[in-house]
């Protein structure tokens, strides 16, 4: 047989199928679908559906025809729709079959955080690890007491250089993440909103980094007393392309804590970059009441 596997593509397309089917029975659908084309070429390839499918303007497909492309599927040990491909890795899905498919299933960074360790640990080359790449499923979050998620990243491996007030003595520390750690970070941050337990933010003082602050769940900011933010901030730390975010920082309703640095931020349209921040005591402000 000499026509390739099935793509991501028709695969998806068939795990769909397949729900819809458990429903209906059966299903017709335009042969001209591209999906479609690439299932019925390879049905034909294995003389699952007669020769001519693909010429027809509609096929209809049921529950037997696809038990029988998972069966061929399974006996080529060509990726099955049936497997649960988006649940596993790469190396779970290589032990079922022999193709690669680098658009189904976790991604290698998918469950990942970088995580910043509150104590060095030795790592045994001479040398103190502090920053950990971890998957957040390992994570012991039952016995952190806060989660720290600090925005920028070079804030963030330079944490030491700035002055934090944090009444925590176990606090889990975690880069929000860019499109490496991102997905991670929003997975943990899930986890941690079952807990109970404050979800700190530190970022820049902006019309963006607020607007995360207030929409992402977290119940407080790390911030200079309001006193030193307003003597500080300035027009040319908040970017024009930021304006769009004002409305709906303006929008919300905050803890009292908040309300000047609200203020200041939507009537003055000033802000404070993060790495601005280095000389300052931050304390934990509380956002919503």
């Amino acid at each position: 047989m000499s026509y390739p596997p099935l793509s991501a593509l028709a695969l998806r397309y068939l795990q769909q199928l397949q729900q819809r089917l458990n429903a209906s029975g059966s299903e017709r659908v335009k042969s001209s679908a591209k999906a479609v084309q690439q299932v019925l070429a390879w049905c034909i390839e294995h003389e699952l559906v007669p020769g001519n499918s693909l010429q027809l303007p509609q096929f209809s497909f049921n529950l037997a025809l696809l038990k029988d492309i998972a069966r061929v599927q399974r006996q080529l040990q060509q990726a099955c729709y049936l497997d649960a491909l988006n649940q596993n890795n790469r190396l779970d899905n290589a032990a079922f079959n022999q193709q690669e498919l680098k658009s189904i299933g976790v991604k290698p960074r998918q469950q990942r955080v970088l995580l910043k360790l509150n104590t060095p640990v030795d790592s045994g080359l001479g040398l103190a690890a502090q920053f950990v790449d971890i998957d957040w499923q390992q994570l012991p979050l039952a016995q952190f007491d806060a989660l720290l998620v600090v925005e920028n990243l070079d804030c963030f491996y330079q944490l030491h250089a700035f002055t934090l007030q944090l009444a925590y003595q176990q606090p889990l520390i975690i880069y929000r993440g860019d499109t490496l750690y991102s997905k991670g970070c929003k997975a943990l941050k899930m986890a941690w909103s079952g807990l109970n337990k404050p979800a700190l933010y530190f970022g820049d003082f902006d019309a963006k980094g607020v607007s995360i602050a207030l929409n992402e769940g977290y119940s407080a900011m790390l911030l200079p007393d309001f006193a030193t933010l307003q003597q500080h901030a300035s027009p040319a730390m908040l970017p024009d392309k930021q304006l769009s975010f004002i409305a709906g920082v303006k929008a919300k309703t905050v803890a009292c804590e908040f309300q000047p640095y609200q203020q200041l931020l939507c009537q003055q349209l000033k802000g404070l970059r993060q790495q601005n921040m280095q000389s300052m005591t931050l304390i934990p402000t509380k956002l919503v009441a």
